[in-house]
């Protein structure tokens, strides 16, 4: 979102929420930056640790578990202001997102872009939202957890991959 478009004809929204835009902003270099860390952690062949947690059977379970997340939380916020969010891919199965992946953060990122440059600063806070697992957040505390969430897991990945390389011999 910072500079030009991703595509080419692409136009950037305008923005009525400075506040929205930079958690727009910041959510895509963190989703990006998350998907390329995952395919270098594919590559590598660095297992995950082992968990009962279903997102961690397999990489393409992260990878398809962040990016349904991203679009998860955009539908949520379009629910609560009453915009329900509806052209996007409705794919459920993580490891089918995965394989996908590219293309389905590329249009949950342009719906992103498209959907939120419409909020504007008072549909932000006070009023609270029940998550989908069950908190409490206003749609300013979602912005923000959706940047935060591709962020958690790339630093995961990195530190794994980290773990599992060579120590250099003195």
């Amino acid at each position: 979102m910072i500079g030009p478009p991703r595509h080419p004809g692409e136009e950037m929204p305008v923005f009525k929420s400075n506040a929205v835009r930079s958690c727009v902003e910041l959510h895509e270099i963190e989703l990006n930056r998350f998907h390329e860390t995952w395919e270098a952690f594919r590559a590598s062949g660095t297992p995950l640790p082992e968990t009962d947690d279903p997102s961690y059977q397999s990489a393409d379970h992260l990878g398809g578990h962040v990016f349904r997340s991203a679009r998860s939380y955009l539908t949520w916020i379009g629910e609560c202001v009453k915009r329900p969010v509806t052209d996007l891919d409705s794919d459920t199965d993580p490891v089918s997102i995965a394989h996908k992946s590219r293309a389905f953060v590329d249009a949950v990122l342009e719906a992103w872009r498209r959907q939120l440059a419409l909020l504007e600063d008072t549909a932000l806070a006070p009023v609270t939202y029940k998550s989908r697992w069950g908190e409490d957040y206003n749609i300013e505390q979602m912005l923000e957890h959706a940047v935060v969430h591709p962020m958690r897991h790339r630093i995961q990945l990195e530190r794994l991959m980290a773990q599992r390389a060579p120590s250099p011999k003195a």
